[in-house]
């Protein structure tokens, strides 16, 4: 069997090469065409373009040359033109309302893969058969050329995927000869102290089919590593959830702290699902360890964060593993095999009756306070006469004495078990 290396210096020039070819190509359009070419991937990012002179250029194709967003009105009227479907050039009509001049488009493709638009700006419309079909020809080129850069992306994100599996090994040789590849391959050179971001994939994905969400996880941590130093991020999107391993020393990260990336990522996916998709979406961060080898400890921490946040909504849709409290410690246990048990068996009747779920409210707030009188009462804007009603109530159903140091500890870690179990007790989500 051969073996197929990768050279990360050899991609890095190869991309050049493939960069300059289409630069070449869009040049060699206009001086045959006597029109300005530009050629655009197919989001619509200028990727080549020939010298514009002022007069040449309208609004939309300034914006593109400044690397700004079209308004959607711009993205409406090319739709219009069935632009995704071509396989053909054809012409573009102007739309001196959103400052579109006429123009040629010719689409770009190869096996059958879109992969971008070769323009050329034709104000008098003096664009003949000819010279569509030499623009097609043009962009034939620009679609091997594309083609081939695709390939050497998908490669490098393969290579990538692979390592960070390897990463996250038990194994402690395999972790270090990750590393290690990883560094020599020029894909992530941070040095330093790590964190793992961990995004749990819906069930269900509302309007989306699951591959849609998982493309939409994808296009977000993508567009979260653009915003990171270069080859500070890896990540990886798995059958159930998708993992962002960042280093600790990026602006983003030092600047803002943890918690404050791990609001800004869970925003930046929950942008990417289409209305009508998931509820809720969560992002959880594990602790922060020192270096890339110990990535899988992070991963692992996120994991177990990710649960406790899915599984208890008071900690809201961003969650960092340092600030789970006594959470950390349940959610190292098997909860899943813990059974019914596991809560004390009058408590799990008050949490199985809704009729009594203001009295697991009470006993809550009223543990959590330490046994505070005075805050809880505050805190559930009840008098403290009704608080004690309310207590004692509850010993005589659930069978406990809350001044007994015991039935206290075993009612507040049954309740947090509860919580992870699933148990609800409407009262308290409120």
């Amino acid at each position: 069997m051969v073996e197929v290396t990768f050279d990360g210096e050899l991609l890095g020039s190869l991309e050049a090469s493939l960069s300059t070819r289409l630069h070449d190509i869009v040049e060699e359009a206009s001086h045959a065409l006597r029109h300005p070419v530009a050629i655009d991937d197919r989001h619509f990012r200028l990727l080549a373009h020939t010298e514009h002179v002022p007069e040449e250029v309208d609004e939309v194709r300034l914006l593109s040359v400044m690397k700004r967003p079209f308004p959607h009105a711009v993205y409406d009227w090319l739709e219009r033109h069935e632009i995704y479907t071509a396989t053909e050039p054809f012409e573009v009509e102007g739309n001196a309302d959103i400052g579109l001049d006429p123009r040629l488009c010719a689409p770009i493709r190869c096996h059958g893969h879109l992969l971008g638009f070769l323009w050329l700006t034709d104000r008098d419309r003096s664009m003949t058969t000819l010279d569509r079909e030499r623009a097609g020809a043009f962009a034939d080129e620009a679609g091997i050329v594309l083609y081939r850069d695709l390939l050497l992306h998908d490669l490098g994100r393969s290579r990538e995927r692979e390592l960070l599996r390897d990463v996250l090994s038990d194994d402690a040789g395999v972790r270090q000869h990750a590393v290690s590849l990883l560094s020599e391959l020029d894909l992530f050179t941070a040095d330093g102290r790590v964190v793992a971001f961990v995004a749990p994939l819906p069930v269900a994905g509302g309007g989306q089919s699951l591959e849609a969400v998982r493309l939409a996880f994808n296009e977000a941590l993508a567009r979260t590593r653009r915003q990171l130093t270069p080859k500070h991020g890896l990540h990886l999107v798995r059958p159930d959830h998708a993992l962002l391993v960042v280093a600790l020393g990026d602006p983003a990260l030092r600047t803002d702290g943890v918690a404050a990336f791990a609001r800004r990522l869970r925003d930046e996916i929950a942008g990417s699902l289409y209305a009508g998709g998931p509820a809720r979406c969560v992002v959880a961060a594990g602790g922060t360890v020192r270096s890339l080898e110990d990535a899988a400890v992070s991963y692992a921490q996120a994991l177990r964060a990710a649960t406790v946040a899915t599984t208890v909504s008071n900690f809201g849709d961003a969650v960092c593993w340092d600030d789970l409290g006594i959470y950390r410690v349940l959610a190292e246990l098997p909860i899943a095999q813990l059974g019914p048990d596991a809560v004390p068996a009058g408590l799990r009747t008050l949490i199985e009756d809704p009729r009594t779920h203001v009295l697991v409210q009470t006993l809550e707030c009223y543990l959590d306070h330490a046994g505070d009188v005075q805050r809880t009462s505050a805190a559930l804007y009840l008098h403290r006469t009704s608080l004690y009603h309310r207590l004692r109530r509850l010993e005589q159903l659930a069978g406990v004495d809350l001044a007994t140091g015991d039935d206290r500890l075993a009612l507040h870690l049954g309740l947090k078990i509860a919580r992870l179990q699933g148990l609800r007790w409407t009262a308290a989500e409120g």
